[in-house]
């Protein structure tokens, strides 16, 4: 009998030591898609203007890369910046 009352104390033991060891992180879901990044706001580079009518013919010929070229070309963005800047000219063409 003796041996029968140290594996269930033992048992339970194990138990609550393995669930005070997980932490509150185990009942995270994983299976969820992770949150979604904040858009950056359009970046405006001193008084240079980026909304001119070559941009919005190259947006109107579906020549985005070239339009975001002249935009870092410009302006001096980087990359992301430019790409925004671009597509939130688009959003307001439409």
């Amino acid at each position: 009998m003796g041996k029968l009352l140290f594996l269930i104390l033992g048992l339970l033991l194990g138990l609550l030591l393995a669930r005070y060891l997980r932490g509150p992180r185990a009942g995270r879901d994983l299976s969820a898609p992770p949150p979604r990044a904040v858009p950056r706001p359009m970046v405006r580079v001193g008084d240079e203007r980026i909304d001119n009518d070559e941009i919005r013919a190259l947006i109107r010929q579906d020549r985005k890369i070239e339009a975001i070229e002249l935009v870092r070309e410009r302006t001096g963005l980087g990359l992301a910046d430019a790409k925004d800047a671009v597509e939130a000219l688009e959003q307001t063409m439409r």
